[in-house]
């Protein structure tokens, strides 16, 4: 049968949540048939074992290293079969309806370019999943660790005063569960894996989606348990700090004032030290322990 959803999965060494995930996806039932589609980028944990002899229906597509968030997503989108596609984090707990209302919704609102929906911790605690286009300010507060000196620096970007009761438009919703259709991805294309490797990704696919015309949404009706960020979990402070900041510079230089772009790069050097002394302090911490 025809999928009419596509749910497409990038995996870094996060095997046991990930099992988790899948074993709730297929444990639903759900109206519209759906397709997962796993692209593990280079796990050591056994993730490619444990898909193929306990999910052998999962498309495996099994990368020999990290390709980057943005490039295997859009492998599996290449791959992909169905009318709405969801690109949906490896750390995932899929809701009751979520899925056809996904459908249901994206199909008979023809306006409507990306769709989020409610993600919640496992003890139901909203997780922040709603943003507003980011600019120089709050991305330097952000470089720069202000916010733990004055929180309310980054409260607009952040968007503090959002209503996650309230389904409503919105100009970024965050990439764990992150819909469209196939018409939307024909028309201004699949993620810039080009540009960017991880981070600011879908901030840069829901700006090209509001350019194109269509709206960006959040939706309350449904939900996701989100564990949010296990991956990172096995990163070092020097390898996000590096990322997130050529990411950041990268999106600046796409849609902003070529000077702003050329600040955070100057920053960049500060950024990647910080992170190098973080990884230091933590690793004198276990070895005192």
């Amino acid at each position: 049968m025809q999928p009419k959803v596509s749910l497409i999965i990038v995996s870094w060494n996060v095997c046991q949540q990930l099992r988790e995930n899948l074993s709730r996806l297929f444990s639903l039932q759900t109206r519209e048939p759906f397709e997962v589609l796993v692209i593990d980028n280079g796990s050591t944990d056994g993730t490619a074992t444990m898909i193929r002899r306990s999910f052998p229906c999962v498309h495996l597509i099994q990368n020999d290293s990290n390709r980057g968030f943005a490039f295997a997503c859009n492998q599996g989108l290449k791959m992909a079969k169905g009318e709405v596609l969801v690109l949906f984090n490896p750390d995932m707990l899929i809701g009751k309806g979520v899925l056809d209302h996904t459908y249901d919704t994206l199909m008979s609102q023809k306006d409507l370019g990306v769709m989020g929906v409610k993600l919640v911790r496992p003890d139901q605690s909203i997780v922040a999943s709603v943003r507003r286009d980011p600019t120089l300010k709050d991305q330097l507060a952000i470089l720069l660790k202000l916010p733990h000196f004055f929180p309310h620096l980054t409260d607009h970007y952040l968007a503090k005063d959002f209503d996650y009761s309230v389904s409503q438009n919105v100009e970024q919703v965050r990439g764990s569960f992150f819909a469209f259709r196939r018409d939307v991805m024909e028309k201004i294309g699949m993620l810039d894996a080009e540009t960017f490797f991880i981070w600011f990704e879908e901030v840069d696919y829901c700006r090209r989606v509001r350019q194109a015309g269509y709206r960006v949404s959040y939706d309350a009706s449904v939900s996701c348990t989100d564990l949010v960020g296990q991956s990172f979990k096995h990163q070092s402070a020097r390898w996000k700090q590096t990322k997130f900041s050529l990411s950041m510079a990268r999106y600046f230089r796409k849609w902003h004032p070529a000077w702003q772009s050329v600040v955070i790069y100057a920053l960049r050097p500060l950024m990647i030290c910080l992170g190098t002394i973080s990884d230091l302090v933590h690793l004198r911490s276990r070895l005192w322990k």
